[in-house]
């Protein structure tokens, strides 16, 4: 269906225009009319007619203005056809600059204009195939071109490296606008969600939900969060892989501090735990198969370390916000009995059954045995303390309560009421949780400019990771990285009034090595980049 603009200040040929021409024998079922030119400006601009019919000359604004007013829309090209007198010809190819295809002289001819008005309308149905068919190709584009970068990473990644592939990989990384690939360092990270198979057997479609919103979740945050080039794929084992490019060898840590994150945001958003696996050197197109497998072979701890956290070659890391604790983890519960409550001990121990059945014993006397073990662990590790001196040296003891159950529940029972006791010694001699956050509070205060991490703070206070996260939550309202994030952008804005900083030294100043990250974090906290606070300060910018 299309729509005509007729436009003429003369009533009875817009009006005999509109009634007498057999409009809809050529599709057209809308006739808008105008007096004169501002009017048909406001009517066209606000109802587009594909058509306009207008005289060339009227009061106020002539049809040559309204044309010439019309033209510099960019994302509106009707056909036009102008009405003139004989004497109107340096008019007429005045229009004919504005893209006005046609013209029909007074008196109107209305079989004249027929074949005017059935040529522009081919001309109209040709220009929306035409547009059909772009946009066609655009949406094929959209939808291919994410497959094809799909292909070609998981051939890059997955397979190991060819040298006779080189020239093609090249070609193809260019043209499916990866080229960043062939120049930078990479970071490869594969991140798979804990228990999937459990979901899986439970309900299919939940699967399917999990995987469709940790997809989503990591390609936003690295949107978000992330300032250089990034890809990301699922592989046939439904594992995300993320490929980081980073201009700078020495951004390891933060690579590592994205894959945290990512944890943290499937933990917030989809609300299931997820582990990822990477190596801290950065690769390159050739190394990326040996980086996958060796990201996948790291990643194989989570069956004795539990998941929800980053592993790499060099140990593990928490993703240190929504980590819980975990039972097999003997300086984990070192830590619950030296500055938890009863109901920590309590809520911790609800996962006492699956810790015993994921060692895969059948025997009661086993079970007893590993659950003993389990327990001197513990004690061991804390034996410095005078509080466990008494428990090493009378094991029997203890031994013989746990032989004398013959459930899991009964057991779970036992060994809780050892932690309750053992806590309660403890909580005569130990650090108060608010002294452990405390120094750690100094440590953030006097160092914020260095590599700080969860992990090395909380070696410093003699805490576990989880433990310094879960106190800082506790004591402080606030996770560890945004207690740290709000010291180092309360100096930065002190920096900020200095105009002898530049925004790139105060960023590395307060430890952001990397000065585009800087700035999105400080928009982030503050509701403007550092830029613009110095320019509601009123100083020049850099």
């Amino acid at each position: 269906m299309l729509s005509v603009l007729i436009v003429d200040d003369e009533y009875e040929i817009r009006e005999g225009l509109r009634n007498r021409f057999l409009w809809e024998d050529y599709n057209i079922t809308e006739i808008l009319v105008a007096e004169d030119g501002d009017i048909a400006l406001h009517t066209a601009l606000e109802a587009r007619p594909d058509l306009i019919i207008t005289d060339i000359k009227m009061n106020r604004m002539s049809g040559l203005e309204f044309l010439s007013a019309l033209s510099p829309v960019e994302d509106y090209k009707p056909e036009k056809i102008i009405v003139s007198g004989y004497d109107d010809f340096e008019l007429v190819k005045q229009a004919m600059q504005t893209g006005v295809c046609d013209y029909i002289l007074k008196p109107i001819n209305l079989d004249e204009l027929g074949k005017m008005v059935d040529k522009s309308v081919e001309t109209i149905n040709r220009r929306r195939m035409d547009q059909r068919n772009r946009q066609m190709l655009r949406n094929q584009a959209v939808f291919a071109i994410p497959k094809m970068r799909e292909e070609l990473l998981k051939e890059m990644i997955e397979h190991v490296y060819d040298p006779n592939l080189e020239m093609r990989r090249c070609h193809r990384l260019q043209t499916l606008e990866l080229e960043w690939m062939l120049s930078e360092p990479m970071f490869l990270i594969v991140i798979e969600a804990d228990n999937l198979k459990a979901i899986e057997n439970r309900n299919p479609h939940e699967k399917e939900l999990i995987l469709f919103g940790i997809g989503n979740v990591v390609h936003q945050t690295l949107e978000e969060e992330y300032p250089h080039p990034s890809a990301l794929y699922k592989d046939n084992h439904n594992r995300w892989i993320v490929v980081l490019g980073s201009s700078q060898l020495e951004q390891t840590e933060f690579a590592q501090g994205m894959a945290q994150l990512l944890i943290q945001r499937i933990n917030e958003f989809v609300k299931i735990t997820a582990s990822a696996g990477m190596l801290t050197k950065p690769g390159n197109t050739r190394n990326l198969y040996h980086m996958y497998t060796e990201a996948l072979s790291v990643m194989e701890q989570k069956a004795v370390y539990g998941g929800n956290r980053l592993f790499t070659e060099q140990g593990l890391f928490y993703d240190g916000e929504n980590e819980d604790l975990s039972l097999q983890e003997p300086e984990e519960m070192l830590d619950l009995v030296r500055y938890g409550t009863d109901a920590d001990i309590s809520r911790a121990m609800d996962s006492f059954i699956e810790m015993v059945h994921s060692w895969q014993l059948t025997q009661l006397r086993d079970i007893q045995q590993k659950i003993f073990e389990w327990l001197f662990e513990v004690f061991r590790r804390g034996a410095e303390g005078t509080v466990l001196k008494n428990w090493r040296s009378n094991p029997i003891a203890v031994w013989e309560l746990l032989e004398q159950y013959d459930t899991l529940q009964a057991l779970r029972v036992q060994t809780e009421a050892f932690l309750h006791e053992i806590a309660a010694d403890f909580r005569k001699l130990s650090e108060t949780p608010s002294q452990i956050v405390s120094e750690a509070e100094k440590i953030l205060h006097r160092d914020y400019a260095e590599s700080l991490t969860l992990q090395s703070v909380a070696s410093a206070v003699h805490v576990t990771p989880v433990w310094l996260s879960k106190l800082f939550k506790k004591e402080l309202h606030k996770t560890f990285l945004e207690y740290l994030t709000e010291i180092r952008v309360k100096k930065a804005k002190e920096m900020l009034y200095d105009v002898k900083f530049k925004i790139y030294q105060i960023s590395y100043q307060v430890g952001y090595k990397d000065p585009v990250h800087f700035s999105k974090l400080f928009k982030k906290q503050v509701g403007c980049t550092p830029k613009e606070f110095r320019r509601q300060l009123g100083m020049a910018e850099e």
